[in-house]
């Protein structure tokens, strides 16, 4: 969920529930903060944790409803800013859609004891607010190496805005001057983030030595990011 609100200002956003199980089921929202690796991994923890967090601005209503089966639910989460200082950066949240009734279920283990577990279920949603503002948007390239049949891209949001990246590998052979291009990766970068992008080299690339061009595309019409290394691919080994 994407929000531009001012200084001051709010707006509503909406996430539609179904229940989808064979019985009546009792969901609960809530809201907490979440960080990203530099593998790009989600990492959730309480709100307010993070000094970027704007979970304590939002509000879900209903906050607590049941659902009969088949019956949907439209929350409206209402992102409220406050007229300070804080609201001129951009600032990121999850809301947690949960099943308060836990499912139990029992499981065997190694030395045949039997166990019982409590699985309970929730389902994030991820918010970010981008005050009008900041409108500066930059990636940069920090580094661009090889590790064994990889090629890291190693990048960095340095700008105010969310960064939603399109990013690829180009291959030319120095022997015959083909060119090959890796798929694109397609992912964002919060701001003040790095980011590690791995793209594997193909096991069928012929050996020899190649020019390779990573391209970090963040949306600027008039500009991209790339870095560019030589390798070495060996002949594989026939054994």
């Amino acid at each position: 969920m994407n929000y531009k609100v001012s200084p001051g200002g709010s707006s509503t956003g909406l996430i539609t529930v179904t229940n989808n199980a064979d019985r009546r089921q009792t969901f609960t929202v809530d809201f907490g903060d979440f960080d990203a690796s530099r593998a790009g991994k989600s990492k959730f923890m309480e709100k307010g944790t993070l000094p970027r967090s704007c979970a304590d601005w939002l509000s879900a209503t209903p906050a607590l409803f049941e659902l009969d089966p088949g019956e949907s639910q439209q929350i409206r989460v209402v992102m409220d800013v406050p007229q300070d200082s804080s609201a001129l950066v951009a600032r990121w949240a999850v809301a947690y859609i949960r099943l308060s009734e836990e499912k139990q279920s029992t499981q065997e283990n190694s030395d045949g004891l039997i166990v019982n577990l409590n699985q309970a279920y929730r389902f994030g949603v991820y918010i970010f607010q981008t005050p009008p503002n900041a409108v500066f948007a930059k990636g940069e390239l920090i580094d661009f190496t090889q590790q064994e049949d990889q090629l890291v891209l190693r990048l960095r949001n340095v700008g105010e805005t969310f960064l939603k990246c399109n990013s690829y590998a180009e291959f030319t052979n120095l022997q015959t001057g083909e060119i090959t291009r890796l798929k694109p990766r397609n992912f964002t970068v919060l701001p003040a983030s790095n980011r590690d992008v791995t793209f594997i080299i193909p096991k069928d690339y012929p050996p020899g030595r190649y020019s390779v061009l990573g391209v970090l595309d963040y949306g600027n019409r008039d500009e991209v990011a790339a870095a560019e290394i030589e390798i070495e691919i060996k002949e594989k080994s026939k054994e």
